[in-house]
């Protein structure tokens, strides 16, 4: 295959294997046999420019003007858009038609591009009816909340937790990761001799690979060294990066437990009539390639590879009509707007996985207090700062 294509494949969309295991697909959220009760949508961010750059980068000083460093380009936003059409043809029934704060919430990292991947949905999804019209323009403003990046820890988790990182140091260490680096040195030298930049790590490796992935989204001539080390030779050292960082229950409780423990007591309050306000239908949340792996992680679900821009994850809630039932269905959509949702079987579940075993399952990536969790024996321990976004 082509390298043009394979990175294009990588870039538009992720669950090609879960797609060849996929039992059924669900082309739509109706379904005469459940009533859905509430819904959480989890997107990365759309295209955008590159966010990192290299010494030896042709694009260094390049400013990308008028978009910007890091920012979602025009081709992301229309497809941004149509995502949003998309959500708003499997979930129109059950929305309604008119914008309310009550029914609908979104929430993004604070970041520049997933506030603006988040604006593009909703102007797709709630384009004004009736009497929300205000005036010529098929859109109307709809809020997005976010956390200062240094507390986040539900989307981006930058917050610093010293367990988490003493559990990464201590694997970077371990004979098993220490024999798999090995196996790079070679490619990481070359590497590291063409772009200036030291790798070492495999999150070296991704930096290098994500910037040229986003250079070549952006239709920009990769230098000719490239050739012989992208995508090919970069590729499995990338996406190790990713497996590193959810590597064990550890890692998974103190990345994508806390979001899970949302969604968990969420779910929990949709059964028992106490959510809040009591008309809520649907969460959106926007953020990074580490937000579809810290949270796909944590279910025993991710496919590993590199979450593709605009990757989205559906969590449908609903009762079944007839046993009575609270459950949860999973699927994954990749990047391409027209894509049809991939049904995930959480392992030891059903696709329909009923709320109690749901409980049962997760409850080892279950953070009872993350901030104790976070803590270390050591007093005088400082977590190393956080990279990224």
């Amino acid at each position: 295959m082509p390298k043009k294509s394979l990175i294009i494949g990588m870039l538009v969309g992720a669950g090609i294997l879960i797609a060849i295991i996929a039992i059924s697909v669900h082309a739509s959220a109706d379904d005469n046999t459940k009533d859905l009760k509430l819904v959480h949508i989890i997107f990365r961010h759309g295209i955008r420019t590159p966010a990192s750059t290299y010494p030896n980068d042709p694009y260094i000083n390049d400013t990308f003007y008028p978009t910007g460093w890091g920012q979602v380009t025009n081709q992301g936003k229309l497809q941004l858009y149509q995502h949003g059409r998309f959500l708003r043809e499997r979930y129109g029934k059950f929305l309604c038609t008119h914008y309310s704060p009550d029914i609908y919430y979104v929430q993004a990292t604070d970041v520049d591009r997933t506030k603006v991947t988040a604006q593009c949905i909703n102007s797709g999804l709630w384009p004004p009816e009736g009497d929300q019209k205000w005036g010529p323009l098929d859109w109307q403003p709809i809020p997005v909340h976010s956390e200062p990046l240094g507390t986040d820890n539900l989307l981006l988790v930058r917050r610093p937790c010293a367990q988490y990182s003493l559990e990464l140091e201590r694997l970077m260490k371990s004979p098993e990761i220490q024999e798999k680096l090995s196996r790079y040195t070679e490619v990481f030298e070359a590497v590291e001799k063409h772009t200036g930049k030291e790798i070492k790590t495999f999150e070296d490796a991704q930096d290098v690979f994500t910037t040229l992935m986003a250079e070549e989204a952006f239709n920009l001539t990769l230098p000719d060294w490239t050739k012989d080390y992208y995508p090919d030779k970069l590729l499995e050292p990338t996406i190790f990066s990713y497996i590193l960082n959810a590597y064990n229950d550890k890692l998974n409780r103190l990345k994508g437990g806390v979001f899970l423990k949302k969604l968990l007591n969420d779910w929990k309050s949709a059964a028992d009539g106490t959510l809040k306000p009591k008309d809520r239908k649907a969460f959106l949340y926007i953020g990074h390639d580490s937000t579809i792996v810290n949270i796909l992680s944590a279910l025993k679900v991710w496919d590993p590879q590199i979450p593709g821009f605009a990757i989205n994850i559906l969590m449908e809630f609903s009762q079944d009509k007839i046993t009575k039932e609270y459950g949860l269905e999973l699927f994954l959509r990749n990047s391409t707007s027209d894509a049809t949702p991939i049904p995930l079987r959480i392992p030891n579940c059903e696709l329909f996985c009923p709320l109690q075993r749901l409980v049962t399952l997760i409850e080892p990536v279950i953070p009872q207090d993350w901030e104790e969790e976070c803590k270390s024996d050591d007093p005088n321990y400082v977590p190393p700062p956080p990279g990224g976004p």
